[in-house]
């Protein structure tokens, strides 16, 4: 009996037809008493056959001896780091297995920053968790210990976070390597030979299709500096617009490209102030050529999904390149002053858009919080900035706040209409405590008049949902006895509302669970 030929050979008779097929059947070992002049004999030997021959192949096989003996793995080195007490470790193994899942990666970086690694027997868990989700890899990589990193070693599939774990760049990684191990690869290469990294990024583009163009020279971010320009410069009128994309904020953010300067050229005489002996005049003009495929060696795209107007759009684009300080610089006034200069022209909303836009290009925190404040210092007939949540997520705790409580006061009851809503749910920056006494004060008034809550409730369970993100864990007992009434007043935002509570619950327990007393594992 040969196993594999012979099932070879019953498949081709079973689909070709046993009164078909010529081939001999096989017999799989076994001969049926019936004589050979049965009618049926073909068909139950088949069957016969194809038992047996599965049984044969359900039992395995005798693996082939390798050639060479391989060498037995040497044994890991003692631990240095302190383990996960137990209710650290069992917080842990939660979230491994779904619960609260978000906060894994923020409490891996936790642990590594309080010298505290994943206990034993948790490492496999973890890192097939990891080893699908790319944002946990680096995190993973810092807290496995001297076992766990030993552990990356032996499974090929954990390969991915074994190179995030890497502190010094491999040759191999860059060759055969993953786009995002070669992005990896890429980084530790910067951080010492920075030069050498441009080398092998030149070499290499070239050969790459442009998605991975894109992503490999998304790696420059990281340290950009006056030399990566020219290599950013070949590749700001690519085909493909998914690479210029990338290439254009990047070239305008390089110390001493020459972008800025031709951008500055072509914008400067098409924004100018007009002063009069008792007032200024902000005078706005649009390019007056047309599009072509000359305005890509600027940066300039035919169309952008911010800007609305084909001469419009190519104003827009000039504008959210220029650092927007060389504005106030240029025309020596106030960034209020100059806002409100802008507001009384009819290309408002283009101005305000594009100024937006460079500020947070150029991450000017100066300009997003004078913005900020001027927009919201009165109501005004202004169309809602894209640049919103990027603007707000430049401001420091402080600025928010400062910003952000005055609203609150000026409009203390929640609606759907009210100003302050969006930028609250913009801004990712802790709570200091003022900010979540204020908000539970407004959310208990509101929610406690019950002819509004048909109105209020969803804006409120969104308010909540951001709160477990924002409110710092410390003040969970703040917001529990603050707002532990509404779960049994307002049955509308029930499910909301203790999701907020757990969650800050378990953030306080990760909180503490660094500092416990260390595990055995």
């Amino acid at each position: 009996m040969q196993p594999s030929p012979d099932w070879q050979r019953l498949l081709r008779v079973a689909l070709l037809g046993t009164r078909q097929a010529p081939d001999a059947l096989p017999t799989g070992g076994l001969a049926l008493p019936d004589a050979s002049t049965d009618p049926d004999y073909r068909e139950k030997q088949a069957l016969t056959a194809a038992g047996a021959l599965s049984l044969v192949r359900k039992a395995g096989y005798q693996f082939t001896a390798a050639a060479v003996a391989t060498p037995e793995p040497s044994l890991a080195p003692p631990e240095s780091a302190l383990s996960l007490g137990p209710v650290g470790t069992q917080l842990l193994q939660q979230m491994i297995d779904g619960t609260h899942s978000p906060l894994l990666a923020g409490f891996l970086n936790d642990m590594h920053s309080h010298g505290r690694r994943v206990p034993h027997h948790l490492l496999v868990p973890l890192l097939e968790t990891a080893r699908t989700r790319r944002e946990l890899h680096g995190p993973t990589a810092q807290v496995l210990g001297q076992r766990g990193t030993w552990l990356l070693k032996q499974h090929p599939g954990w390969q991915p976070i074994l190179v995030a774990a890497a502190t010094t760049p491999d040759a191999t990684t860059w060759e055969t390597g993953s786009i995002a191990e070669r992005v990896t690869f890429l980084n530790l290469l910067r951080a010492t030979a920075p030069d050498q990294a441009r080398e092998l990024l030149a070499a290499a583009l070239p050969q790459e299709p442009a998605k991975n163009q894109a992503v490999l020279l998304e790696a420059l971010s990281t340290a950009l500096t006056a030399p990566d320009s020219p290599l950013l410069e070949q590749y700001l009128t690519s085909k493909s617009k998914e690479v210029r994309q990338v290439v254009r904020p990047l070239l305008a953010k390089a110390p001493g490209n020459s972008l800025i300067e031709r951008v500055w050229n072509r914008t400067e005489p098409l924004v100018r102030v007009k002063t009069s002996l008792l007032s200024k005049k902000l005078l706005v003009e649009l390019p007056d050529q047309p599009w072509d495929k000359s305005w890509l060696t600027d940066g300039i795209e035919q169309h952008d999904s911010r800007f609305q107007g084909d001469r419009a759009t190519l104003l827009g684009q000039q504008l959210a390149l220029i650092p927007p300080q060389r504005w106030t610089a240029h025309f020596n006034l106030p960034i209020p002053k100059l806002l409100d200069l802008a507001a009384g022209t009819e290309w408002a909303a283009l101005l305000l858009s594009g100024w937006a836009e460079a500020a947070l290009l150029h991450q000017d925190a100066s300009w997003a919080a004078a913005m900020l404040e001027w927009l919201y210092e009165k109501p005004r007939k202004l169309s809602p900035l894209q640049a919103l949540g990027g603007l707000v997520g430049l401001l420091s705790p402080a600025q928010f706040t400062s910003l952000l409580l005055p609203l609150l006061a000026a409009a203390p009851h929640l609606s759907p209409e009210v100003r302050w809503l969006p930028l609250l749910l913009q801004g990712h920056t802790p709570w200091p405590e003022s900010l979540t006494r204020r908000m539970i004060e407004v959310l208990l008034e509101s929610l406690g008049r019950p002819e509004q809550l048909h109105r209020i409730h969803y804006a409120a369970s969104q308010i909540f949902e951001h709160m477990a993100r924002v409110v710092p864990a410390s003040q969970y007992v703040l917001c529990a006895r603050g707002l532990e009434p509404l779960l049994h007043d307002v049955p509308y935002i029930h499910n909301s509302l203790t999701r907020l509570l757990n969650t800050l619950h378990f953030r306080q327990q990760l909180a503490e669970a660094l500092t416990e007393p260390p595990g055995l594992g």
